[in-house]
């Protein structure tokens, strides 16, 4: 018998931890995961106001979650961080990682610091968080993981050559795991976002800024997106029903990993 919808895509009963979930993107996952029924282990760096904030908001409409201010970028974070998750909301079910870091520099001009900082905070990171979580999906049998890439693994800016490419292996890690735990019911994907409008380029929509032309320009749907149409893309990957996709990098970009000329996008 097919299962009904609403049990497809529920996650009553189940924990999720996203890291950077304070504001932006990460918040708008954490409330769709947490309307799915999951408790959420809301993970933040130096963002204690907003992120407590959340954790109210999404106890006011009858969740559970809890804030956890530790950078996990530090090699000894991880598994320290998912501890306490777990310790008070219980085994980790769903990881999203959603934590970022980008300096805009051309790469003869990234120092060495500013390369091991997103090296950190994106690859090395990534690693510590799947070896702290997705080993215990395995064991139960269930597991959701989803990695936030970016628009720029397809199409490259000249300033962004490190924080490019880290989304790029982000994305070949991914999908290694996703080949290793296919068969026990963890899967693992990436959502890539394009422009989206986010407190990130907050100084693009100030007086006198170019956000309205900029973002015009910057897919073939002639706008940037909003963080809830990221998050949906998530939800639909940590859905249980979703069982049978693994290893998969979805943009929510408006088109803009198509290519073309975006300035005769439309009729």
């Amino acid at each position: 018998m097919t299962a009904r919808f609403a049990t497809m895509y529920s996650l009553a009963g189940r924990v999720a931890l996203v890291t950077g979930a304070s504001r932006g993107i990460g918040a708008a996952i954490a409330r769709v995961l947490a309307q799915m029924g999951a408790a959420v282990a809301v993970n933040h760096l130096d963002d204690a106001k907003a992120a407590e904030a959340l954790v109210a908001e999404l106890g006011a409409a009858g969740g559970k979650a809890r804030a956890y201010d530790v950078d996990v970028a530090r090699r000894d974070v991880a598994t320290a961080l998912v501890a306490a998750a777990e310790r008070d909301l219980g085994p980790i079910d769903v990881l999203v990682v959603c934590a970022a870091r980008s300096i805009h520099a051309k790469l003869e001009d990234v120092r060495d610091d500013d390369l091991e900082a997103q090296l950190d905070a994106h690859f090395r990171a990534t690693v510590r968080l799947l070896n702290a979580t997705v080993p215990a999906m395995a064991r139960r049998g269930f597991g959701r993981v989803v990695a936030i890439g970016s628009i720029v693994q397809e199409a490259p800016l000249a300033t962004l050559p490190v924080y490019s490419a880290m989304k790029a292996a982000q994305l070949a890690l991914i999908r290694g795991l996703a080949v290793r735990h296919a068969a026990q019911g963890v899967t693992l994907n990436c959502v890539s976002p394009g422009l989206v409008r986010t407190e990130r380029n907050a100084w693009r929509r100030e007086p006198g800024g170019d956000w309205d032309a900029f973002a015009r320009t910057c897919s073939h749907a002639r706008r940037a997106g909003e963080p809830e149409e990221v998050a949906c893309a998530v939800a639909m990957f940590c859905a249980p029903g979703a069982s049978f996709v693994t290893g998969e990098n979805l943009f929510v970009a408006g088109g803009a990993q198509i290519p073309g000329r975006r300035e005769d996008a439309g009729p």
